[in-house]
Order: structure tokens, then sequence, then C-alpha cells
């Protein structure tokens, strides 16, 4: 067994995505459309070889910062991939994992910067160095029944009621659902910058992304891994739109966007109905409302998972760092606390 570092996949390409299927939780961020849609400048290919069979790895992109390097998970970024972990064959994750530990403790000073990991994952279990966790997330998902009633029961009356009412008058007004193919995305693409804009203009960080997004929708969509649908009438008018990625069995919904029109109130939520719907009849198994405690998603899931960010230091210049910062959060919460309790005393 070798380790070995590319700039891309080329001959590992489909056994590597072959490998992100075979995953307990397969995530869209580690299929190979989304990683070079998504690259940065010096991504890099940590490649664990059996022989010429690829057992796994984990990609990730590498920077220079004075006398360190500073290591994160690719894609990392404005676009927010989740759940991210080592790529491991079955049987091999064990062995995959330690020899990417490895690689990442090699002698040296650096950063392991890594946000977006699956809590639950063998890579956050051995990231080598020492460090803290920055944040924890959680991911909400829902487990999808065998129909879409009995999913739709299963949600709290407020939900059921919007989705019933809204879906009645937006019908009565010609609104449908439809699914966007390849040929259509550029105009698509468009909708949702616009309606998402509108919605939440300077709040949202997701438009930074813009290009790297657009190069991984339509990648995904050659690969048949997105679900990009519109909620509109036959004079085109688009009452809202929804980005979903479909990897092995899995839903995940990432991006939307909406009118704020009062007549199109509550088209969000019978779009997402309409897909669940979809998703329920192709067969698929989950639908993944990824990273955010937003209380909405909690009207479409019933369980969570995490996600976390850890931040280690491997050498000691690297540890160093991460102790200094450590210090001065702690400082800065603890000052944080004291402000707030004096505020506290003087109104009381």
């Amino acid at each position: 067994m070798r380790t070995v570092t590319l700039p891309t996949l080329g001959q590992y390409q489909q056994r590597w995505d072959e490998l992100v299927a075979t995953m307990a939780l397969p995530s869209p961020f580690l299929c190979s459309w989304w990683l070079e849609a998504t690259a940065a400048p010096r991504q890099e290919f940590v490649l664990v070889l059996d022989g010429d069979d690829l057992l796994g790895g984990l990609a990730v992109s590498v920077a220079r910062r004075g006398r360190l390097e500073w290591v994160t998970l690719a894609g990392s970024g404005p676009l927010e991939p989740d759940h991210l972990d080592v790529v491991a064959a079955p049987g091999a994750e064990e062995r995959v994992a330690y020899a990417v530990s490895n690689w990442l403790g090699r002698p040296g000073n650096r950063i392991l910067d890594f946000a977006g990991l699956a809590a639950g994952g063998r890579l956050a279990r051995t990231v080598p160095g020492r460090g803290v966790v920055l944040s924890s997330t959680p991911a909400p998902y829902v487990t999808l029944p065998a129909t879409a009633a009995e999913y739709l029961s299963g949600r709290p009356g407020a939900l059921r009621s919007t989705i019933k009412r809204a879906e009645k008058r937006l019908a009565k007004a010609g609104y449908a659902p439809h699914r966007i193919e390849l040929a259509g995305v550029d105009d698509a693409l468009e909708n949702l910058q616009r309606l998402h804009d509108s919605r939440w203009g300077d709040e949202s960080g997701f438009l930074a992304g813009w290009p790297g997004f657009c190069r991984a929708v339509q990648a995904g969509l050659a690969a048949g891994h997105v679900g990009l649908w519109e909620l509109r009438n036959d004079d085109g008018d688009v009452a809202a739109i929804e980005i979903d990625f479909e990897v092995a069995g899995r839903v995940s919904f990432y991006q939307a966007g909406r009118s704020t029109s009062h007549e199109c109130r509550g088209a969000g939520s019978v779009l997402r109905y309409q897909i669940i719907s979809a998703a329920i009849d192709s067969g698929k198994v989950e639908f993944d409302l990824l990273r955010g405690g937003e209380p909405y998603k909690a009207d479409w899931a019933n369980a969570s998972r995490g996600v976390v960010h850890l931040r280690k230091g491997v050498g000691p210049a690297a540890v160093a760092l991460i102790a200094a910062a450590d210090a001065r959060r702690q400082l800065q919460s603890l000052r944080g606390a004291r402000a707030s309790a004096a505020s506290g005393a003087a109104l009381g």
C-alpha cells in the first residue's frame, strides 16, 4: 500500500466516484464533478493505492502562509460543502484513514483547517495534531417512507396546511413543477440568482462562490446527480426554484429561491414537497437538508447529524499558533460574558 498526491484524479476518477457511492454517508461534495468544478488553485488528491488499485483518499487544498502550510478540505469556502470525510473502499476504511492521517501528520509545520466534516466520520476521528473544535452544527434529515402521503402525514399541521392551500391556489394560477434538463440550465441558474438575491441580498454568502457553483451544477446535471426544479406558469414566470443533489439514493437540498410576491406565497414549500414526492416515487431513501439549525428545517426532517469545523496544528509553530488563537477566543468569550453580566446587573 502506498500514498501518492496528484493534482487531478485522472485515471482514478471513475473508481473514486464508485467508492463515494459505497460510503455510509455518500456526500455529493465528495463526487469528482463537484471537486473538479470548485477546485482551488492548489488542490491535491491524496490517494491511497494498493498496486494500481485505488483504495481511497482525501481531496485537499494546500496554501502557504509564511512558514506554515495551510490545508483545507477541497471545495471549502462560500459554497460550504457538508459531510466531508475520507473516501474509502468497503473494508479498507481504517487503512485509508490511517494512511491519510500519516500524510497530514508528516514532518513540517501546518494548520489543518477542516470545515464541513462529517461528525461521525473517520476523518473527524483521526485528524492528527493538537487543536480545537471551532463549531458543531446540526444537519437535519429524514428517512423517506414508502409514499408521499405517508411523508406528508408526518409533518406539522401548519406545514401540511400551507402545502395544501398553496398547491391549490398556485395550480389554479397555472403554476406547475418542472424538472430542468441540461439544455435549460443557463436560464434556470439566472432565475436562481435573481430570486435568491432578491430574498437574501447581502445576508447570503452563497453568491460569492457563484462561478464554481454554476460549473458544478452543469457537471452534476451531466452526471445525473443534480435535480434542478422550477415552479412556473405557462408564461415562464418562476414562483420558486430549488437545486438538490442526488447521490446513491440520497437527495440533498442545497439552494433555493422564491418570489416574494404575495400571490406566490407558499411556493417554496409546494415545490419542495413535489421534489420529495418525486424522490419517493423514484425509490430514494433519504432527504438531507444539510448543515444549519434553521427552525423551518425541523418541519421537513425528523433526525439530525453533526457537521463540525476542526482546526489543528501539526509541528511546534503550528501548535503554538493554534494555542494562541484559542487563548484569544477564550479571553474574548470571558470578556463578553462579564459585559453581559454587568449589563444585566445594571438593568436589574
